[in-house]
């Protein structure tokens, strides 16, 4: 496995609008799109070359978040880098495929506790 680049930053916002507003008209991010996930409002935006998701918490916390993900090149079959990591001493804390596939998401925790997911495309 090799780790390409930073693709989004994810974490909660108590306000969003605040949020949204600090991170687009003091900080220059565009507004890529707005969805729901696990019930949860997220502001996708994108800063240069990453992504950001604000994950609306007025009301409740989104699961998974907050977490940073990184794209990376890796086997086609997620089980395969699951045992690469796992050989590594990392543990694999969830795993996600895209839709059917054949994409998928593994999810890590690093010695400090932040949440890391790998995304191969």
């Amino acid at each position: 496995m090799k780790i390409l680049r930073m693709r989004s930053w994810n974490f909660h916002a108590d306000d969003l609008d605040k949020m949204t507003r600090f991170y687009q008209d003091g900080l220059g991010a565009q507004i890529r799109a707005t969805n729901t996930v696990a019930g949860v409002k997220v502001i996708r935006l994108q800063a240069g070359e990453t992504g950001l998701g604000l994950f609306d918490a007025s009301e409740k916390r989104a699961p998974r978040v907050p977490h940073h993900t990184f794209d990376i090149e890796g086997p086609s079959d997620p089980k395969e880098l699951v045992k690469e990591l796992e050989a590594k001493g990392l543990k694999v804390d969830d795993m996600r495929l895209h839709g059917e596939g054949p994409g998928y998401s593994l999810y890590v925790i690093d010695p400090g506790g932040n949440r890391l997911e790998l995304f191969k495309d």
